[in-house]
């Protein structure tokens, strides 16, 4: 019963993701802005319940950052240390280090709100941008200018620090959704700041009325 439910609930988000997509054949339906939630089954130790901020999402490629996995003895004192850059706020030494994913996860992303911004974009993201704006007041910034202004205590008042991100190539993340190993949810500032690793997946459910025990543990391909 429960593994139906599961796939049910997947059946129901890929309707409705079809019934989202541009009535012209030669665009493609972004997902860009919204919040991937792992399914129990997903047979990735990378991903196991992970709640994902995808930050870029075409027909030829997606990214994201994960928002569930902080790395423990990391802190944002030892990396500031590090990079030799000096804090002097003392009330910005409590930002926790998350791993963004398995993707150069020697690089820093900061997802942040969009009361700061660096100006002179340059896409795609290997290409050395400032600040994209992802959707909804919602900015990600790579640039090292903003650890500096972390330290300063003049950085967005809203941030994540992540260190790598996800990322699939053409098609696969819609494939992987298609095999039941992800939810699409709404994002809110609320869940990517919470900073509350252990509640975050738990929380992205709800936001469309599913509770944890109602998917099962061997939800896969239907």
């Amino acid at each position: 019963m429960l593994f139906f439910l599961a796939t049910r609930i997947v059946a129901l988000h890929l309707a409705a993701m079809s019934a989202q997509s541009p009535s012209d054949p030669t665009e493609t339906a972004t997902l860009q802005g919204r919040l991937l939630v792992a399914m129990p089954g997903l047979d990735d130790p990378n991903f196991d319940h992970s709640v994902i901020y995808l930050c870029q999402h075409d027909e030829e490629s997606a990214m994201g950052i994960i928002l569930n996995q902080p790395i423990a003895g990391l802190s944002f004192t030892r990396m500031m240390d590090e990079l030799g850059i000096e804090i002097t706020d003392e009330s910005q030494t409590d930002h926790s280090i998350y791993n963004g994913g398995p993707v150069q996860n020697d690089r820093g992303f900061v997802l942040h709100s969009l009361d700061y911004f660096i100006d002179d974009i340059t896409l795609p993201l290997n290409v050395d941008p400032e600040t994209l704006e992802v959707r909804r007041g919602v900015g990600l910034t790579v640039s090292r200018d903003i650890l500096v202004d972390l330290s300063k205590g003049t950085g967005p008042s809203k941030a994540l620090i992540a260190l790598g991100y996800a990322g699939w190539g053409a098609g696969q993340l819609e494939a992987e959704i298609r095999d039941n190993a992800w939810l699409v949810a709404p994002a809110s500032h609320e869940i990517l700041f919470s900073h509350d690793p252990e509640h975050i997946w738990q929380s992205a459910l709800k936001t469309l009325g599913i509770a944890p025990e109602h998917l099962s543990h061997l939800s896969g391909k239907a």
